[in-house]
């Protein structure tokens, strides 16, 4: 303020007091704006030091010095998504060094789902659908009994089994997709393994008047030989189901987290929904394809008089088998040929580490809401 002095001696006053914008305190975590002299009107300030104040050097430096604290207080800022690159160099779509324009099409989640539906479809036409129908036509034709028979359906479970453990872990931190297309490999693999009997047994012969192929009395030891020779292929066909069982493990356990981590977690309930329809359905085209083959007569291109109704009828099961893997082959291709990540991956891990911090900001608020869940409204869709 300006002191007056009394008597004769002259007026004298302060020099001007000049101050900066308004400066920022920071306490507790808050920051607390300091009023400035300039607000207030009533203060006896000379015009030039009101302009001073105004073009100081301190304004801008006061102003960008406060200006990262008020950001990293603000709490939609704690919130805010910032989207990084979409990956490595490596997550262009093909094989090596061989990464065509045209293939990167398929680059995204929808086109990897499709091929891994075709995988699953696949793997249900074949184990569940093609090995349950023509298991009695097997029988038949190599002499099998009911046991052999279970050993070779409970060999695709011992692989599972076998094998779960060890895809799990080094699949979880390796190259996803090459696990995928290599198990689609070795179950296509299996199929051809498994339709092999019938091009080293023989050709199938017999004669409409053998009656219902009961061995007589007087030739038990031949019909004993002929039998123990053709049931030796059983454990062709348990090496078969057994790799139809290690090719199928990495399906249902590094397919499903490869969409997982590649999808946005509200999508992500729609693609494995897709993905075990896919599975659902291949054992019904199963049932219907392999049932229609059965009534075509096992040596193709061969007159017989047996009809589909003789009991020594012997229906094509080994052509389901050979399509099924020529077509695992072709799945594989694609597969193995997608990247460890899909372009563009790296936002939904940034997305999901927000989505986590505010389920647990808001999660007692959530979880207070009695009508949370009960109606289709809530589905992520």
């Amino acid at each position: 303020m300006p002191l007056h002095s009394t008597g004769d001696k002259p007026f004298v006053s302060m020099p001007p007091l000049t101050f900066p914008s308004p400066t920022s305190a920071v306490e507790n975590g808050f920051v607390h704006t300091l009023p400035s002299r300039k607000e207030f009107p009533g203060s006896p300030l000379s015009p030039g030091s009101l302009r001073s104040a105004a073009h100081s050097p301190l304004d801008s430096c006061s102003q960008t010095l406060c200006q990262p604290q008020a950001e990293k207080c603000d709490p939609q800022a704690a919130h805010e998504v910032h989207y990084i690159s979409a990956g490595p160099q490596g997550s262009a779509c093909g094989w090596r060094a061989f990464t065509p324009r045209c293939l990167q099409v398929f680059n995204t989640p929808k086109g990897f789902l499709f091929f891994l539906c075709a995988a699953s479809f696949l793997q249900g036409m074949t184990v569940n659908g093609f090995i349950n129908t023509v298991i009695t036509s097997i029988e038949r034709r190599f002499d099998l009994h009911s046991y052999q028979s279970g050993l070779i359906a409970s060999s695709y479970d011992i692989a599972a089994c076998l094998c779960l453990t060890f895809v799990s872990y080094f699949g979880g931190s390796g190259h996803k997709p090459r696990w995928l297309g290599w198990g689609v490999l070795v179950m296509g693999a299996g199929s051809l393994v498994f339709a092999l009997p019938h091009f080293t047994a023989g050709r199938y012969e017999v004669e409409a008047d053998q009656g219902v192929g009961t061995c007589p009395a007087n030739r038990s030891m031949a019909c004993a030989d002929s039998s123990s020779g053709l049931s030796s292929y059983r454990l062709v066909f348990m090496l078969g189901q057994f790799l139809h069982g290690v090719g199928a493990t990495p399906l249902y356990t590094l397919g499903v987290t490869y969409l997982d981590e590649n999808v946005k977690s509200s999508y992500s309930p729609v693609y494995i929904a897709v993905f075990y329809t896919a599975a659902i359905l291949g054992p019904a085209a199963g049932y219907l394809i392999g049932g229609t083959l059965l009534n075509i007569f096992t040596e193709m291109g061969r007159r017989t008089e047996l009809t589909t109704e003789s009991p020594l009828w012997v229906g094509a099961w080994w052509i389901g088998f050979l399509g099924a893997g020529v077509a695992a082959f072709l799945i594989a291709i694609p597969l193995l040929g997608y990247p460890r990540q899909l372009p563009g991956s790296q936002r939904y891990v940034v997305m999901r580490a927000s989505e986590t911090h505010q389920l647990k900001d808001g999660g007692p608020k959530v979880a207070s809401s009695p009508d949370f869940g009960k109606t289709i409204r809530d589905l992520p869709l």
